[in-house]
């Protein structure tokens, strides 16, 4: 039998911001909006604004009135990511079988480690110990021989619950819980379900197998009948929430910007800036992107797939250079960004034939990339600048 657990972090934002503002502790916290203009959504709240109603995407003047003491914070920017990797890298150190879902969330599979970390209960207070110890948040886990029931056994108790739900439990602990609790139903289907008089998971796991079928299709009622009865056949992969599938920039403009020649200069940047993150990935793509939004806030985007794997700078500014000349409507424009897909992995397992497509890049603009990266690894990223691209601060983006 298989042993996974399914970490869970209470209330990230909010406790990040918790961590680095200690005044903040019991206090009800929310993250989201603008706190001057006390507009937008709630990205996040602390389990004591929880306490008033205050829920994830709800407007932020909802939220005050269930809630007028709330403290708002905008989002600290960086910090949440910071804190993932160290709660990611903690979970390393137990398993390398780790599936990360989200920046707050992770599947490990810790079977056949009991000889160094006792029972998987024991190791499971291991792991919360150690990151509220180390990073001073709180997480719930969910423990069972299967991802479904270990990610659903952690929403069951929050904060700092642990959880056990294998199949054996699931008629005792899951089939009265709503039917909208459970994984991969939406609202959507919820209220269908509910119109059919499917109010618990138990109602959907016992409904007549042929009628969902007809309702819903074999697929998507095949998927209602397995989770509803806790069965789940899906493997931990071993991945991480950032592996890439893309590696973009967009520059957004302090003032719109109606000169060609200007755009240009703002393309070299993103360009350089994506190559240089493709690199510091090993990552290589072949399809190159732009995107083009103007001052009436509609928006462009093309892009040219080319015949070999790149990460050099040069060959992926040439390309949105020519994507951008073709596409300019002539009026100002308020963000320009540069995306790379497409991906080849340029680990030391790369292939043959791609090493010889490779040659096809010039070797003295891979020299100059090399020079540069090492510059930058050495002394910061804006230690070099190409004279051609000096010109006022915008904000940059990556994606």
């Amino acid at each position: 039998m298989r042993n996974i657990l399914h970490v869970d972090m209470n209330s990230f934002f909010a406790s990040c911001e918790q961590v680095i503002r200690p005044e903040l502790k019991g206090l009800p916290v929310i993250v989201g909006g603008d706190p001057e203009k006390r507009r937008g959504i709630v990205l996040a709240a602390s389990y004591e604004a929880k306490a008033f109603g205050v829920k994830t995407t709800m407007p932020i003047h909802e939220a005050l009135k269930l809630c007028p003491e709330a403290i708002l914070l905008k989002s600290t920017h960086g910090l949440y990511s910071d804190m993932s990797e160290k709660v990611m890298k903690i979970f390393d150190d137990y398993t390398p079988l780790k599936e990360q879902l989200s920046i707050d969330e992770a599947f490990l599979d810790m079977t056949g480690t009991e000889h160094l970390y006792g029972s998987i209960i024991e190791v499971a207070y291991k792991i919360q110990n150690e990151i509220k110890n180390k990073l001073d948040l709180g997480c719930s886990i969910g423990i069972s021989s299967n991802k479904l029931l270990a990610k659903m056994a952690s929403d069951y108790k929050k904060p700092m619950g642990i959880t056990i739900i294998y199949p054996e439990n699931v008629e005792e602990m899951l089939w009265p819980l709503p039917v909208g609790d459970l994984y991969g139903i939406g609202k959507k289907t919820t209220v269908k379900l509910k119109n059919l008089g499917v109010k618990t998971i138990g109602d959907l796991a016992t409904y007549d197998r042929d009628e969902l079928t007809r309702l819903f299709g074999s697929k998507y009622s095949d998927m209602m009948y397995q989770r509803s009865n806790g069965i789940d056949q899906r493997p931990v992969v071993s991945r991480d929430y950032y592996d890439a599938k893309s590696v973009g920039n967009e520059l957004t403009f302090s003032n719109d910007i109606n000169q060609l020649e200007e755009l240009y200069k703002r393309l070299l940047v993103l360009s350089e800036s994506v190559g240089y993150r493709l690199r510091k990935k090993d990552l290589k793509g072949k399809t190159i992107s732009i995107k083009v939004k103007y001052n009436d806030f509609s928006v462009i985007t093309r892009s040219t797939t080319i015949d070999h794997c790149t990460n050099v700078t040069d060959t992926i500014y040439k390309n949105a250079y020519q994507l951008l000349t073709n596409s300019w409507r002539q009026k100002p424009v308020r963000l320009l960004g540069v995306t790379v897909t497409n991906f080849e992995d340029v680990s030391p397992q790369t292939s043959l034939f791609s090493l010889i497509e490779e040659k096809q890049d010039d070797v003295k603009l891979k020299k100059v990339d090399q020079l540069t990266d090492d510059l930058r690894k050495k002394f910061g990223y804006n230690i070099v600048k190409r004279a051609s691209t000096l010109h006022g601060t915008e904000h940059i983006r990556k994606h």
